[in-house]
């Protein structure tokens, strides 16, 4: 089948809608400023804040809506992802929304209103606590976009890598024949958590960004969303969209090399574009262009140049990062830039073009996009072999698994993760899967509720750097990733109730490309203290439990 592009929905530091983002983009105006919208002590650093109040974003959405849901606790994150949202469906001319499927890739989800309303949720009133986990965040923004009975979403969170991810996934439904429409991106906002946890790496620049110069000195954060209606192209031309372009390949790949850092060689970003390449069957001197990820940090740059040249030894295609821009708007910044990549195709008559996103954990993805269509096999079904699923609370003994400078560095739950994990292994007869992927319901709960404590109390001063990497919700996937040495792909998936169902699925469709073999899934979920009591009088209570299985092909 051949996947086309037929809406698309944008908010970001350069403006509201396609429009404007497009003219701003051209004419290549940097929107970094200091912070205006949020409540931060820090002057000092540049960012790239959507020029819009929540006042004034939530004027923009349907009236018939926000009554209806006047209950939800309207996160920024909600209200930015919800402005893009319709817009892209207004786009591609959708005439029933409510059977669209959501694929959304958030990591920041309702933290800003976590931050705003912690100091009542200390003084026991807990009524807004349910709406703030991040895959709660992602139906708020399909309900405030108008998706009031969406029968289907997802929530992907790889970090900066999440919106690409998103994209990828729905990509993959579609060649499955899951769905006939999907729509996919990403949206994060400026949080304090957010800016003080990157802050806290020493990796915020105090200047615009330089991304690839020799003298760049790190990043500028920015906050934005962006959604692309996917549909079989045939569909599409009989329906008379409009085409953007098309999804020619795409690759995602664990670097399974550091926490944050990016390899030396850059392996998971020369592996995720190859992977792009061959899929679309595109040679590297076919590409005239690629939107870097460029965050203007010493490492990424480096690796992610060194990658591209291993990819494009002869021909170097023109190399951009769009982030001085915009600022780094991370969860979001593969939809994105996306974006930038089809409007820059247009403009210079480009025919195939590519965008990168990687993410904390080493999470690196690549996406080829063509102006003419591409033909992509169509995923057929299969027959595969569910093996044993462990499962454990917390109670056993993980010293028979996990060396013990390793284990002072992970949290109990974490522990009990690698031994589940090495179980399910030990009984499937494997010792490095194809594929990492795992599901949870609230993330990393224990370095989440510890960096939000060290950020109100300590007035955002002096946070722990580890704390803040162990936040990730898909450091869980990346550290599995690390001890078993897969290099393969590698998502984590966010749920509700049963978190563990959500992994399954994808590891299923994972499994119909025919790539991959063998799929290692995860579920993880962990109590903090006094987070948990929270979460327990608002009825919706966080439990010590993780799970592993082994699913293969027969």
């Amino acid at each position: 089948m051949t996947i086309a592009i037929t809406g698309i929905g944008i908010v970001s530091a350069l403006g509201i809608g396609q429009s404007a983002n497009r003219k701003e983009l051209l004419e290549g105006h940097s929107h970094l400023t200091k912070a205006h919208y949020l409540p931060t002590v820090h002057s000092e650093w540049p960012m790239g804040e959507v020029p819009a109040s929540n006042v004034e974003l939530e004027a923009l959405l349907p009236l018939e809506y926000k009554q209806a849901y006047a209950h939800l606790s309207l996160s920024r994150n909600a209200l930015i992802g919800a402005v893009a949202l319709q817009e892209a469906l207004t786009d591609a001319q959708i005439q029933e929304p409510s059977s669209i499927t959501l694929i959304n890739g958030t990591t920041v989800g309702g933290m800003d209103t976590t931050e705003n309303l912690y100091p009542l949720w200390r003084k026991g009133d807990y009524t807004t606590l349910p709406n703030i986990c991040v895959h709660r965040a992602s139906e708020n923004t399909a309900i405030l976009a108008g998706l009031c009975g969406i029968s289907r979403h997802q929530t992907v969170s790889t970090a900066c890598s999440s919106a690409l991810n998103a994209i990828i996934t729905g990509a993959m439904m579609l060649r499955a024949g899951d769905v006939q429409q999907v729509v996919v991106g990403g949206v994060d906002s400026m949080t304090r958590v957010h800016l003080n946890g990157f802050g806290s790496l020493g990796i915020l620049s105090q200047h615009i960004c330089k991304p690839f110069a020799p003298d760049r000195d790190g990043i500028n954060l920015g906050e934005g969303a962006a959604y692309l209606v996917l549909e079989d192209a045939e569909c599409a031309q009989q329906r008379g969209a409009k085409i953007y372009g098309y999804i020619g390949g795409y690759g995602n790949v664990c670097d399974a090399y550091h926490q944050t850092a990016s390899s030396p060689e850059g392996d998971g970003a020369y592996n995720a574009m190859q992977q792009a390449l061959q899929m679309a069957g595109c040679q590297p001197n076919q590409i005239a262009y690629i939107n870097a990820h460029g965050t203007a940090t010493p490492n990424n740059d480096a690796s992610e140049w060194r990658a591209i040249e291993r990819v494009f030894t002869n021909t170097m295609p023109i190399v951009e990062s769009t982030k001085p821009l915009t600022g780094h708007t991370t969860s979001a910044s593969g939809s994105i830039e996306v974006f930038f990549t089809l409007v820059r195709m247009q403009e210079n008559h480009w025919t195939l073009a590519m965008s990168n996103a990687f993410g904390f954990g080493g999470n690196d993805s690549s996406i080829l996009l063509s102006a003419e269509p591409i033909l992509l096999p169509t995923l057929t079904p299969i027959t595969i072999n569910e093996g044993t699923t462990f499962t454990s609370v917390g109670e056993e003994d993980d010293k028979p698994y996990i060396p013990a400078m390793q284990a002072r560095r992970m949290t109990k739950m974490v522990r009990q993760l690698v031994v589940v994990v090495s179980k399910a292994l030990r009984a499937a007869g494997i010792e490095t899967p194809d594929a990492v992927v795992l599901g949870t319901q609230w993330g990393a709960m224990v370095p989440s509720m510890t960096l939000l404590n060290q950020m109100l109390d300590q007035q955002e001063q002096d946070l722990s750097p580890s704390f803040f990497m162990n936040a990730a919700n898909n450091s869980m996937a990346g550290t599995i990733a690390r001890l078993i040495h897969c290099h393969g792909y590698n998502i984590t998936v966010m749920g509700s109730d049963d978190f563990f169902a959500p992994a399954q699925e994808h590891a299923r469709l994972l499994l119909q490309q025919g790539t991959y073999k063998s799929v290692l899934v995860c579920a993880f979920d962990e109590k903090a203290d006094g987070w948990q009591t929270l979460l327990e009088e608002a009825g919706c209570p966080a439990s010590d439990i993780v799970k592993a299985q082994v699913i293969c092909i027969n």
